[in-house]
């Protein structure tokens, strides 16, 4: 269990250290550009097409987040199973 952490946490930090300076060095934040003209086509334009791995790997981890905090929050204890089951009779 703790080697899977361990590469967990490896993996976590290699998609950070490449999405970190995807988004620093993107053009965007170069100080020429224009943004006077963006409208909400040309925001989803670029967010489907400049920024869709981004927002593809940031979606996969939120949702393994939620899937992560739900597996916590479940109770499995022997006594609340059986009450459950009770409750239902």
């Amino acid at each position: 269990m703790r080697l899977i952490d361990h590469v967990a946490r490896l993996m976590v930090a290699g998609i950070l250290a490449l999405l970190l300076p995807m988004v620093v060095y993107h053009s965007m934040w170069d100080t020429s550009s224009s943004t006077i003209g963006l409208n909400t086509f040309e925001f989803s334009r670029a967010m489907l097409t400049d920024w869709a791995l981004p927002v593809i790997v940031l979606g996969i981890l939120l949702s393994m987040a939620m899937i992560g905090a739900s597996y916590l929050v479940r109770d499995e204890r022997i006594e609340n199973l059986l009450w459950e089951q009770e409750g239902e009779q």
